[in-house]
């Protein structure tokens, strides 16, 4: 006798994990749970458009520092671009995290409310007001951790209606579509900002600015530390992202030497007789073109006496042969420039280069001035920096002091010199120190 088929044998159960449908986590829906939404947009429009934000190096960040890390960055990332949403995409417009890859958001783009409005003449510049709207949030963001310089892949595609194709195809199709042009996009903005970075370099396009060094106990200014941007509306005009990037496409020498030669270039306008702290690269002490007799007739050209010249070697890259720098050094010692050691507290190896080439001037890093007043681990290292300093006949520098009770507490550390916001921001003038902070 034949076995009787029941209705229930047509089905499987089975478990669905909860962000199938709904990001509880990031408060944000997959293209499951809205896919019919999309679909009615595809086939009442005869096509769809979507824009992607991909964030690779999330992927980076969770294998370094842990999931906790990536989860609270995740988060960060999510409200930057629900923040943009509100503010650049309509209401309607369709805002979801991929189910595949949560580091890739997408946002499906509904129908114009008029008839004349073009979509599609308007696609390419809703991408690019996205990439510029979360470019610096997101460097800012993840430059902490990954120390380079990062963009997320703003990628943007369409897909015409095929009554011969499964509408699913075709959504899969737009959205592989739109994370390989973010892709390209990506590669091609890399490469536009290697060649603008060279064409600034080529045409010596760097701004010069001063900030005062100032006696920690009198406030009287001992010096000034020159400082380099790019030019005024480019993405060059903020340092951290001007040197990031150079050193991303291995041109860290050449805008380094120009960056000196440009300071030493606005010096000679300035009648001063204060010291002038020049930043310098490990690398470029080595320069040939920059050493011996020429800097000689450079400095009685500009009128600035070499023994009020420091340079302030950032030491982010390691010395290899302490040796060889020393015998580089000595070039510059037998004129009378001092050097400064740079970055002091900020990670690297800091014992061994100041034991190894006893600077005259230690700068302490911001990071370990930062909060120093509520920080007694910080202010322990800081107290063993003096007194490390005066066994070695070297003078501490505090930068980037910008409260009074950073100052009040390494003035009471008896840290020689401070610089920062609080006394005076960078300049294109030697501007006295402002001393309203003591009201």
């Amino acid at each position: 006798m034949k076995k009787k088929h029941s209705k229930e044998q047509d089905f499987i159960s089975a478990p669905i994990h909860k962000d199938f449908y709904f990001n509880n986590y990031l408060e944000i829906p997959t293209v499951i749970k809205e896919y019919p939404e999309v679909e009615d947009i595809l086939t009442r429009s005869r096509f769809i458009a979507c824009i992607t934000v991909q964030v690779a190096q999330l992927h980076a960040i969770e294998y370094q520092y842990g999931s906790m890390v990536y989860n609270d960055l995740l988060v960060r990332v999510t409200n930057i671009l629900k923040k943009i949403k509100k503010k650049e995409f309509r209401g309607r417009d369709i805002f979801l995290v991929d189910l595949r890859d949560v580091d890739t958001f997408i946002i499906f783009l509904s129908p114009p409310r008029k008839d004349e409005t073009r979509l599609l003449d308007h696609l390419e510049v809703i991408a690019e007001k996205t990439r510029v709207n979360i470019e610096n949030e997101m460097f800012n963001l993840f430059f902490p951790y990954c120390k380079e310089y990062t963009r997320p892949a703003i990628g943007y595609a369409l897909v015409i209606n095929n009554p011969m194709i499964n509408n699913m195809r075709l959504i899969m199709q737009v959205l592989n579509n739109s994370i390989k042009m973010g892709e390209f996009m990506s590669l091609k903005l890399d490469y536009s900002s290697n060649y603008h970075l060279q064409k600034i370099i080529i045409e010596e396009s760097i701004r010069t600015v001063f900030q005062p060094i100032v006696d920690m106990q009198t406030l009287d200014v001992i010096g000034y530390e020159t400082l380099s941007r790019g030019p005024e509306g480019s993405e060059f005009v903020s340092p951290l992202i001007l040197f990031t990037l150079a050193s991303k496409f291995g041109l860290s020498f050449e805008l380094d030497s120009i960056c000196r030669k440009q300071a030493f270039e606005a010096v000679r306008h300035l009648n001063t007789d204060k010291k002038i702290f020049v930043n310098t690269l490990t690398m470029t002490i080595h320069d040939p073109e920059f050493r011996g007799a020429y800097l000689e007739e450079l400095f009685e050209d500009i009128k600035i006496k070499p023994e009020n010249v420091v340079f302030e070697i950032n030491e982010k890259l390691a010395i290899d042969n302490y040796d060889l720098f020393r015998n580089a050094l000595k070039d510059y010692r037998d004129i009378g420039i001092v050097h400064a050691s740079d970055d002091i507290g900020s990670g690297y190896a800091d014992l061994e280069r100041i034991l190894e080439l006893n600077p005259g001037y230690m700068k302490v890093d911001i990071s370990m001035v930062r909060d120093i007043d509520k920080s007694f681990i910080r202010q322990q290292m800081v107290k063993a920096m003096v007194t490390l300093a005066k066994s070695l006949g070297s003078l501490i520098i505090a930068e980037g002091i910008e409260t009074k009770a950073e100052y009040e507490k390494l003035k009471e550390l008896e840290v020689t010199y401070g610089q920062g916001y609080l006394f005076g921001k960078p300049s294109h003038k030697l501007e006295p120190v402002n001393k309203d902070f003591l009201d």
